[in-house]
């Protein structure tokens, strides 16, 4: 049987898993191999900044003549050893879309990720620049600043 004292007293509840760690990021590969994998970074990306130089400057007139706004979009990533910087990109989309997403996301079903096919915040530039992936060129000053490597995952939202 039951006894009333017993019902009437608070429940409580103890944890039994174990407590999960936060990640933890640790360096496997030696000194002289991050050493060297940062030297090429910087190298490769300094020679394919001043290289692709005449390329940046004609995205830029473009996106300047076709678009209101600016010329690059930064966005907040999560880089090695959990390290947040601005990422650079060419704008692909209409200036003030960041106001639109939520108009947008109530539309559509599924709102995991925003991701519409024919996005109205795209422009016709933008569009060609995504396909072509010239919009990622910038990141290269990512690189070349040591928050990206050629090499290696990508930066995390």
């Amino acid at each position: 049987m039951y006894q009333s004292s017993a019902i009437l007293q608070p429940l409580t509840f103890t944890r039994t898993e174990p407590e999960i760690p936060p990640p933890t990021f640790t360096q496997s590969v030696p000194a002289a191999t991050s050493l060297l994998k940062r030297v090429l970074d910087v190298f490769l990306s300094a020679g394919l900044l001043l290289a692709l130089a005449p390329l940046f400057g004609l995205i830029a007139v473009a996106i300047k003549a076709t678009s209101r706004g600016p010329v690059f979009f930064m966005q907040k990533r999560i880089g090695y050893q959990g390290v947040v910087f601005d990422m650079l990109k060419f704008r692909t989309m209409r200036q003030g879309a960041d106001q639109l997403e939520a108009a947008l996301a109530a539309q559509l079903s599924d709102r995991t990720f925003l991701k519409i096919e024919n996005d109205p915040r795209i422009t016709r530039l933008g569009r060609w620049l995504r396909v072509s992936s010239l919009d990622e060129l910038p990141q290269l000053v990512n690189v070349w600043r040591g928050d990206m490597s050629l090499v290696g995952p990508r930066p995390i939202r």
